[in-house]
C-alpha cells in the first residue's frame, strides 16, 4: 500500500512529465513562429530542423512515461480500494 508522500511524489512526478511535455510542444511552435517570421538565414534550417526532431522524440517519450505513470497509479489505487472495502460475509 502506498503512503500518502509516496503518492503526492507520484502525483508530482506526472505533474513533472506534463510540464516537460508542455515545454516540448511550446519549443515546437517557437520553431515554427521564427520559420514563418523569416528570421532564419538557411544555416539554421538545418539546427532548427535538427531541434524539432530531437522535439518530437521528447514529446513522444513524455507522453510515453505520463501514460505508464498514470497507468501505475490506477492500478495501485485500485488495489488499495479493493484492500480498504470491508468484507460483505463477515
Amino acid at each position: 500500500m502506498l503512503g500518502y508522500e509516496e503518492k503526492l511524489e507520484r502525483m508530482e512526478l506526472i505533474d513533472a512529465v506534463c510540464d516537460a511535455g508542455r515545454l516540448a510542444r511550446c519549443l515546437d511552435q517557437l520553431l515554427e513562429s521564427l520559420a514563418h517570421a523569416d528570421q532564419l538565414d538557411p544555416l539554421d534550417v538545418e539546427g532548427i530542423l535538427a531541434l524539432r526532431s530531437i522535439s518530437e522524440i521528447c514529446a513522444e517519450r513524455i507522453g510515453d512515461a505520463a501514460r505508464i505513470l498514470e497507468a501505475q497509479n490506477e492500478v495501485l489505487y485500485a488495489e488499495e480500494r479493493a484492500n480498504a472495502k470491508p468484507c460483505g460475509n463477515q
